[in-house]
């Protein structure tokens, strides 16, 4: 889009009035004021450059010339400067610059209206194509291609007839009456969506026709996670009273380990305030451990300690979960509902992978703990809260903060007190503790007698370099735990999961083919599919962001993403 460069305009004579309005015009970006030429006049204003002779003037680019006083030594001024492209405008024709002031004025108010709706058509969740009276698509926006999988190549420049025949905008187009509620499939796509289209007429005159659609899909496979959601957060109500408690303390914290000794006195101290923490380390290190143990060591261990996984929750309803929504906010919103901000009031929020959030979300958070105030989703009315943040990531945040995808100021402002968890490599003396602890835990769990491992066992457990961490050492014990013929797990049975994991571990270091020769026909053509899907899954991550670019490297559409996710048992 063309950007307007002002006029540039002298005036010559000082008559204030006109000076005046020259000056606001300036100031509003409608012409841009040289100056003043006055060389009878000497209080000029001293925020207008002021001269007494054409002089200057002589060979600069000036558009217009305005002499506002017609006296013999002005009209000598304006002699000199006449020029061939130079528009000279006495009082008498002042009007043409009021004129000419109120349609650039107009033409900017048009175009900030035209970027403000071209904003809103490209972050819009709702698929929009346009045709103009020829029927030619002219116009759709990227949700239009992340919903059908088509790209603007294909669809922009031809008829609308012939890409979509028996969609609502050709039926909008052809009957000039608008459509609503009309339910269909994209060519090329099994996304159902359901659209509204309209004939556009501009006094009188048809221009086009534009159509809106959503997911229909998408908009159920988030529904029902909604639903899952709250019926899981209802059983855990129900299971530990309000469900927003601490659960374990420092004391479930195992290890003598330097490392592990440095994060439980950093995290004490931490209980100690009611400042912001960030607790960083791998996956499975126990970061939400010791959110845990630092809101029930604090003062106000008495007051909610409320849990957010930013990474299982979709985008979509992650906002909804935090903020909460007022009654019709939007379709399914059939009642009120508190977020999780508003319930951790008093308390601790617990915002675990935080780095997966998006950035919309991360301005609205910042927000939050800016003002201590926020309003639901349909909402109104401003709600203040008081509560503290304990943040934790396995991500390189400050690389997220580098590359954008992570805003600098909420990266300030929730790494006041840094907590990193150290992975189990780095605090191997500890592994014959966390065996012992986790073997008795995993007994009373599933219902075993006390069982144990030899110092050979214990050993061969210590040499592995666990990728996984703690979550990965508790599973593989209860696996040794389920197979072990006696209360003493056989030596030959450890070094066998061991080699196993080291197998595991080199494989996914080395890009292997998904089928071999030797076993593609084994493989049936939806097993090969759930496998690639899988791996795709895990190479991208589960989060809203991780299955759409999941999506986009398969060729798929997310909702068909979603539907084979539901169809595979995937989640």
């Amino acid at each position: 889009m063309a950007v307007y460069t002002p006029m540039t305009l002298l005036v010559i004579g000082h008559q204030e009035d006109m000076v005046n309005k020259v000056k606001k015009w300036d100031e509003k970006g409608f012409f841009s004021m040289v100056g003043v030429l006055d060389p009878l006049f000497d209080q000029a204003q001293k925020e207008i450059p002021f001269f007494h002779s054409a002089e200057p003037f002589i060979e600069q680019e000036i558009d217009i010339i305005l002499m506002a006083v017609k006296e013999e030594a002005y009209r000598k001024e304006t002699e000199k400067l006449k020029r061939k492209n130079r528009l000279t405008i006495g009082p008498e024709t002042f009007w043409i610059l009021e004129k000419m002031a109120r349609q650039i004025d107009e033409i900017q108010s048009l175009t900030e209206e035209q970027k403000f709706f071209q904003t809103i058509l490209m972050h819009s969740h709702e698929g929009v194509q346009f045709v103009d009276s020829d029927g030619i698509i002219r116009y759709i926006n990227p949700s239009f291609s992340r919903i059908t999988n088509v790209t603007p190549e294909e669809r922009l420049g031809k008829h609308i007839e012939e890409v979509s025949p028996n969609g609502s905008l050709n039926k909008a187009f052809k009957t000039r009456a608008p459509v609503f509620g009309y339910k269909s499939s994209s060519v090329g796509s099994n996304v159902e969506t359901v659209a509204n289209a309209a004939p556009i007429f501009v006094e009188g005159k048809f221009i086009g026709a534009v159509a809106t659609f959503q997911d229909v899909t998408e908009i159920k496979y988030l529904t029902e996670k909604l639903m899952e959601h709250e019926q899981d957060q209802s059983r855990i109500n129900q299971q530990s009273g309000n469900g927003y408690q601490a659960k374990y303390s420092f004391g479930h914290i195992i290890g003598e380990s330097e490392g592990i000794k440095e994060a439980l006195h950093m995290a004490k101290k931490a209980a100690r305030t009611r400042s912001t923490v960030l607790i960083t380390g791998e996956s499975g290190t126990g970061k939400e451990l010791f959110a845990h143990a630092i809101h029930a060591e604090s003062k106000f261990n008495d007051k909610p300690f409320v849990t957010v996984n930013c990474a299982a929750i979709p985008e979509d309803l992650l906002e909804s979960e935090l903020f909460g929504y007022e009654k019709g906010a939007f379709t399914h919103a059939v009642k009120q509902k508190l977020g999780k901000i508003e319930l951790a009031d008093g308390g601790t929020l617990f915002l675990d992978e935080i780095g997966e959030m998006s950035p919309s979300l991360q301005v609205k958070l910042l927000r939050v703990l800016q003002y201590k105030e926020f309003e639901r989703i349909g909402g109104l009315r401003k709600i203040n809260v008081e509560f503290r943040i304990i943040a934790a990531t396995n991500a390189n945040l400050e690389k997220l903060v580098s590359e954008g995808k992570f805003r600098e100021d909420l990266y300030y402002r929730i790494n006041v007190i840094r907590l990193e968890v150290p992975p189990l490599r780095q605090r191997k003396q500890d592994i014959p503790l966390l065996v012992q602890k986790l073997m008795d835990k995993i007994a009373q769990r599933i219902g075993f007698h006390p069982m144990q491992v030899t110092s050979k066992g214990m050993s061969i457990l210590s040499e592995h370099g666990w990728p996984g961490n703690i979550r990965e050492l508790e599973n593989v014990l209860e696996r040794l735990m389920n197979e072990s013929p006696s209360s003493v797990i056989p030596d030959d049975l450890v070094k066998k999961h061991a080699q196993k994991m080291l197998r595991s571990s080199t494989k996914k270091e080395t890009d292997t083919p998904l089928v071999s020769a030797s076993s593609a026909s084994l493989l049936s053509l939806k097993d090969i599919e759930k496998e690639y899907i899988q791996r795709t899954l895990e190479h991208f991550g589960r989060s809203l962001e991780g299955k759409k670019k999941a999506a986009h490297s398969l060729g798929i559409s997310i909702s068909t993403l979603y539907n084979k996710i539901r169809d595979y048992q995937l989640e």
